[in-house]
């Protein structure tokens, strides 16, 4: 294989990753829009991290200091 050659195959290979790439987004975005109609809010809220609420003075064992 010569050195033009093996540029052919690494731009070829390139130039079809971008295009499957692009492609796989534009699937993810069909089906995402498509099963949102379908899908309760519950299940279209994100999935962020949840912080527990700061816990109230009653709730505190009576050693505890402040």
């Amino acid at each position: 294989m010569t050195f033009l050659e093996l540029l052919d195959v690494i731009v070829l290979t390139c130039v079809v990753t971008v295009l499957l790439t692009l492609f796989a987004q534009r699937i993810r975005a069909f089906l995402k829009s498509h099963f949102e109609q379908y899908l309760s809010p519950r299940y279209l809220k994100s999935r962020g991290v949840r912080r527990r609420a700061p816990a109230s003075p009653s709730l505190r064992a009576p050693d505890e200091s402040v």
